[in-house]
């Protein structure tokens, strides 16, 4: 294995990869408002860091909330996505692709044995790389107007972790009101 290739290789941007997840906003934004979907929190779900294969979106309106805003559970409910109803399996097929073919480039570049499951630490990079440019794709939809005039609650949600990648995202892509709220509940 080639570390210096492999780590030059983990340092170079994913532009592709944050155009194909910004374009797929769009695409799913444009979708659930042309379905009468006004929703005030959207989440990109990568999978498990250490099982990144595809993208999956998903959205929740404030009808969907599980119980009243004077239930104690009530943050749970609106910020927990894995509770949410709108989910979305196909709108990300470009970076999915993309996300496919950097695995096998990772695989390519990358030896270890076959019994050996922890990520290592060229695996952990490039999960990270990956999630970085998920959330740089998703604040470049922000950035372009995909959701026009609302200001939805934004995510990178991995379920059932507290993986960094979640905070980090809804410190950069929300208002400090919710960034509060979510990290009372989540943190």
């Amino acid at each position: 294995m080639d570390t210096k290739a492999l780590q030059k290789w983990l340092g170079e941007p994913r532009v592709q990869l944050i155009e194909a997840v910004r374009d797929g906003v769009v695409q799913q934004v444009t979708a659930l408002k042309a379905g009468g979907i006004d929703f005030y929190g959207y989440a990109i779900l990568p999978g498990e860091p250490h099982d990144l294969k595809s993208l999956v979106a998903v959205a929740n309106t404030e009808a969907d909330i599980a119980v009243p805003p004077t239930d104690k559970l009530y943050r749970y409910y609106r910020y927990g996505v894995d509770e949410w109803k709108h989910w979305e399996y196909e709108e990300f097929a470009v970076a999915n692709g993309l996300i496919g073919r950097e695995i096998e480039q990772l695989r390519s570049m990358h030896t270890k044995g076959e019994d050996d499951f922890q990520m290592d630490e060229f695996e952990v990079a490039h999960a990270n790389v990956l999630l970085d440019a998920i959330l740089q794709g998703l604040e470049a939809a922000k950035a372009g107007n995909a959701f026009g005039t609302a200001d939805p609650f934004l995510v990178i949600w991995i379920s059932d972790s507290g993986h960094g990648i979640m905070a980090e995202s809804v410190r950069r892509l929300n208002s400090p009101t919710i960034v509060r709220e979510f990290m009372q509940e989540f943190s």
